[in-house]
């Protein structure tokens, strides 16, 4: 009788046993799939201009630090960081034993070796937004460990630079950085390891076993390349996609669809018609503020983003610590008129457009043809100023066709806006020392005080002083009406409902309705698991 007790016992603990790696098993080879509308050309994660390059990265990489749910700087590869006084010394303590994904050592050389390549100016095509670098004056190596930069000014905006992702010079170096196959197949120190790529198909990525954080809790993270919606939403609905990106007026097709959780994630992206004050009449004030006044933006946001955001009366959204309250106005097309008839703006001719000095409000507005927001809020744009004597032509172009000069000499439908610092975007969106600056300061708008605050602003780094010069340049803003603000849309996500460890957050601008590999709601995908 003992002995069948024992053996019981044994067979017991040997099915105990043999079942505790199983679940390990299991939970190590959960995969998610996300379906994207638009397909990178390749896995530069600084290819693109003005974006998301701090919001978050490719997740075969990390940077120096990066940002959090609150879009606060942490530590990523550093353990720890310290900047002087004036702001214009930052020295980074690396943590130590990180492994590039290829087995070599990653040091403060990599480190070092990055940021050169941003700041040397050699490779602008390749990564856009180098220039940005220029104010680093020296970055010296202190230990393996430990490396310094200093700067030429202190920028309170410069510490989010160090989010920029690290490069690994044992493979970089040397080579010709526009042509590398490196972009293609990457290699870095981040939680997720490149597999493979099928173009026009699926990218897939595993989970970095000597990653030096928390290890993912998902191992496969598969991106499908879908650029129809209709297929995206359907592919949800069966179980075929975990993850997806809709246009706000798609949410009602999946209202009541078991699994499937829908989120709408608030942006920084705001939508404004641009007014060049090189162009004719757009040069007085009371015209721009006329056009501002006579824009229904709470129907465009109702009808064209589903409600899915707010209306826009500068850059900043009402969650920023920055935004001013008092800037608001009404929708007010009897105003508009009075102030145009005010400026001596008549309708002689029995037209509807009014003319001034033998000039009639006749005016093409351009707007980016591959957009279907902003084709909707150009034809918005054209009844509204209909109804205060302003005639609109639609003309679509392709962003092939839409130059600096285009979009700097023309009516259009512009978008902009960050989540992050303040000085973020709006330093070159307002400053006259912008003005003609590739895509920036798209109005030419120059304002001497304006440009004081943006210099203020930039320099002192006492918060509550800064929240008064930023609500000081919102109040001037709303004045002048260099563009007239629109709305900020929201970013709709539909997910598999068992997903966990969603952390939505004030996203970047420019990411459309498609869904891409960075600036998403999938930021933090390494944080996720399915239950």
């Amino acid at each position: 009788m003992k002995t069948r007790k024992i053996l019981v016992a044994l067979v017991i603990g040997i099915l105990l046993s043999a079942a505790v790696p199983l679940v390990g098993a299991e939970q190590t080879e959960k995969t998610l799939v996300i379906a994207l509308g638009t397909e990178p050309d390749d896995l530069n994660p600084l290819f693109e201009s003005g974006h998301n390059g701090i919001y978050d990265t490719i997740k075969v990489f990390g940077g120096l630090l990066k940002s959090d749910d609150e879009l606060q700087m942490v530590p990523d590869l550093a353990e720890s960081w310290d900047i002087s006084p004036d702001g214009k010394i930052y020295t980074f303590h690396l943590k130590k034993g990180i492994k590039w994904q290829d087995g070599e050592d990653f040091t403060a050389d990599d480190v070092k070796f990055t940021y050169e390549l941003m700041k040397n100016g050699k490779w602008v095509s390749v990564f856009p937004d180098s220039s940005e670098f220029k104010m680093i004056d020296d970055i010296s190596i202190v230990d393996p460990n430990t490396i310094k930069f200093t700067l030429t000014d202190g920028i309170v905006s410069f510490g989010e630079k160090f989010a920029l992702p690290i490069f690994p010079k044992h493979i970089l170096d040397g080579q010709d950085l526009s042509k590398t196959d490196f972009w293609q197949k990457p290699v870095g120190t981040g939680p997720y390891k490149f597999v493979s790529w099928k173009k026009g198909e699926e990218l897939v990525l595993a989970a970095n076993p000597d990653f030096y954080g928390e290890a993912p809790k998902i191992k496969t993270l598969k991106y499908i390349i879908v650029p129809d919606e209709a297929a995206r939403i359907s592919l949800l609905k069966s179980g075929e996609a975990d993850a997806i990106k809709i246009d706000p007026r798609s949410m009602k097709t999946l209202e009541g669809t078991n699994g499937v959780k829908v989120y709408s994630e608030p942006s920084s992206n705001w939508y404004a018609l641009n007014m060049p004050s090189t162009m004719w009449p757009f040069q007085m004030k009371e015209v721009r503020q006329a056009v501002a006044r006579a824009i229904n933006k709470q129907q465009i946001l109702d009808t064209i983003f589903n409600g899915q955001g707010e209306l826009a009366y500068g850059p900043f959204r009402k969650e920023d610590w920055v935004y001013n309250p008092d800037i608001a106005f009404a929708y007010d097309p009897a105003k508009s008129k009075s102030l145009l008839a005010d400026a001596g703006f008549k309708d002689t001719n029995g037209d509807g457009v009014l003319e001034k000095d033998g000039k009639s409000l006749d005016f093409t507005l351009i707007y980016a043809s591959s957009d279907a927001e902003r084709k909707d809020m150009s034809i918005a744009l054209k009844t509204d100023l209909a109804k205060i004597g302003i005639n609109l032509e639609l003309v679509g172009k392709s962003w092939d066709e839409i130059s600096y000069d285009v979009f700097r000499d023309n009516l259009m439908v512009m978008a902009w806006g960050s989540p992050f610092d303040p000085d973020e975007q709006n330093y070159e969106n307002w400053g006259s020392k912008y003005i003609g600056n590739d895509w920036w300061n798209a109005a030419s708008y120059s304002n001497p005080e304006v440009d004081k605050l943006l210099e203020e602003g930039r320099t002192t780094f006492d918060k509550q002083k800064r929240k008064a010069i930023y609500q000081n340049l919102q109040t001037i803003l709303a004045e002048d009406q260099p563009v007239a603000f629109m709305v900020f849309g929201n970013y709709v996500y539909a997910l598999n409902d068992k997903i966990v460890g969603i952390a939505p957050r004030n996203g970047p601008h420019g990411e459309g309705n498609t869904g891409g590999i960075m600036g998403e709601l999938w930021w933090n995908v390494e944080q996720w698991d399915k239950e």
